[in-house]
């Protein structure tokens, strides 16, 4: 049967399902190893295929079928960045074996082009992906233990592994890093996690609180390359965990020049502000998390700032000794936050009303402390306490009427409050450099939408964070890939073009996997004249769209060489 399928001949005999798939899995085997030791390509996927000379061969075109289809063109952009950032030789650096190294290349690979838990990885590395070629090795018989043992393995060396590719990164794309953004985001579990120290109930992103969530802290420079991350407990205070990452990041006496830290107001205490400024390594632009009275900004002149062409930012300045203040009104901010506060008032008020309806109804509780206790809950959920004047009539400690009386909206919606160290920089430039704190919100959605951090399937806390280590590993190769294609927003072309062309693909990771899902690599194989078989492994063709991508990325548009083996 196996003789018969290789030599594509009408199979006469009608054999036993289970000895059938045998047969076609062994002669695949055959046909695959033969393949392989046709490439001879060590550097599999980064270099042109040269042009071969002509080759004739009288064929049965009747005899023709196309198989073994693999995705190839994500895979081919990752790896080219994963090998671009030295990712093999840190982990040779930290004692990984070849195996080991190609099975961990693998898997931040699979975060980019297809994130999924470690079995589902297993399978489309088998069964979907030209990863195997691309790396020159065999994953038919992968497994997620496998997997799960080289994710381990790459959470021991966490540190050495982001350190060096954060060098490796900077010293590629000649970054600066006098700006550092740091903030804090959580990922939530569905089961309780109940042997876990590092689960813990918090309120999610997400603004869940009946599930256990684990922090990520993430520090990254103004170009959105991540610089170091840490692994916290999911109830941790975030104006605790700044100066933990920085003195990884910068330990004392090896930094020449001050670096800007820009942080939210979550982590813009006082303690962590006082400290910044006590410290010759860093200077900070935060959002004031203390109450600054408008009277301090009456003197100073309003700046108008066009953020974009339907945005504005009005802006005035203060500054204090060794400190400036930016106080900043943005319309567009001050309607989302009207239209945010009507919608909770609406609701408050509507919860309250069926709270006093239910004291006309038989069956409901009417006891007074009962009543209270709820008008409190509702206070706490919808925040709303010190917006209203609420009284509850009762009658022989039974409550019997509910009044409330709306007092006043909140002061000023849109405003907030800059402060900075840096005295030397202009109010415009400070507000820039606040406004582009949307790096990091930009690096968490990425890794928790489209890198594969969330679901998180893991009961052990190793396990669990090794799970989050590899989207962000996977972080730092999709960071030189968004900015080489400027965010997937507009296309630079060349310096001999005028002007610049529209991207025919949306915004984003998912639209790059989109437009590069139909280059996959195929086997073709036909019956020659002289009743030999022959198969030809080839990668499709790049299609327009495909073609600009390897352009702004400068690679190769051809995944692998084409393969060609007559069988005897």
């Amino acid at each position: 049967n196996i003789e018969e399928i290789l030599s594509k001949q009408r199979i006469l005999i009608d054999y036993e399902p289970e000895i059938s798939g045998l047969a076609e899995h062994f002669a695949q085997i055959i046909i695959r190893n033969k393949l392989r030791e046709q490439n001879e390509i060590k550097d599999a996927g980064l270099v042109e295929e040269k042009k071969l000379e002509s080759r004739y061969e009288t064929v049965d075109i009747n005899s023709m079928t196309t198989s073994h289809g693999r995705t190839t063109g994500l895979e081919h952009i990752a790896l080219y960045h994963l090998k671009q950032l030295g990712f093999f030789e840190i982990l040779e650096s930290c004692n990984f074996n070849k195996e080991q190294q190609k099975y961990a290349a693998a898997q931040i690979c699979s975060r980019l082009v297809h994130p999924d838990s470690e079995r589902e990885t297993a399978r489309w590395l088998r069964q979907s992906s030209a990863m195997d070629e691309l790396l020159d090795t065999d994953f038919s018989s992968i497994s997620d233990h496998t997997l799960h043992r080289v994710a381990d393995k790459l959470l021991e060396n966490k540190d050495t592994i982001e350190q060096k590719l954060s060098t490796n990164t900077r010293e590629l794309f000649s970054l600066n890093d006098s700006l550092i953004f740091y903030d804090l985001t959580n990922t939530y579990f569905e089961s309780p996690k109940r042997t876990s120290k590092l689960a813990k109930y918090y309120r999610s992103k997400e603004k869940r609180n009946d599930c256990p969530v684990v922090t990520l802290a993430l520090l990254v420079d103004e170009m959105g390359f991540p610089k170091k991350s840490r692994i916290f407990e999911g109830n941790v205070a975030e104006g605790n965990t700044l100066f933990e990452m920085l003195e990884e990041l910068s330990p004392k006496g090896t930094c020449d020049k001050p670096k800007t830290v820009i942080i939210d107001a979550g982590i813009a205490t006082e303690k962590n502000l006082e400290k910044l400024r006590e410290d010759e390594r860093f200077e900070y632009v935060a959002v004031s998390k203390k109450k600054i009275s408008p009277e301090l900004f009456k003197d100073s002149p309003i700046k108008e700032l066009e953020v974009s062409t339907k945005k504005k930012l009005s802006i005035k300045t203060v500054t204090l000794e060794n400190e400036t203040f930016l106080l900043c009104s943005s319309e567009e901010r001050a309607e989302k936050e009207e239209a945010i506060f009507s919608s909770k008032k609406n609701k408050f008020e509507k919860e309250l009303g069926s709270l006093r309806d239910g004291l006309n109804k038989k069956g409901t509780r009417k006891k007074y402390d009962y009543i209270v206790e709820r008008i409190g809950r509702l206070k706490e959920r919808y925040k709303m306490g010190k917006y209203f004047n609420i009284e509850v009539i009762k009658e022989n400690e039974k409550a019997t009427d509910i009044k409330w009386k709306f007092l006043n909206k909140p002061k000023e919606p849109g405003e907030y409050v800059i402060r900075t160290s840096r005295t030397d920089l202009p109010g415009e430039q400070i507000s820039l450099l606040h406004r582009t704190l949307t790096i990091i919100e930009s690096s968490f959605r990425w890794m928790k939408m489209e890198l594969g951090m969330r679901p998180n399937y893991h009961q052990r806390d190793d396990r669990m964070s090794a799970h989050i280590f590899l989207s962000v590993l996977a972080y730092f190769v999709l960071a030189p890939i968004l900015n080489k294609l400027n965010w997937g927003g507009r296309f630079i072309g060349t310096k001999k073009e005028k002007k610049a062309r529209d991207w025919k693909i949306p915004y984003g990771l998912k639209s790059l996997a989109n437009a590069m899902e139909s280059q996959t690599r195929v086997t073709t194989s036909f019956i020659c004249k002289d009743n030999k078989r022959m198969d030809i492994r080839t990668t499709l063709d790049a299609d327009s769209n495909q073609i600009e991508i390897y352009k702004r990325l400068k690679m190769s548009s051809r995944p692998l060489k084409r393969i060609i083996v007559k069988h005897d």
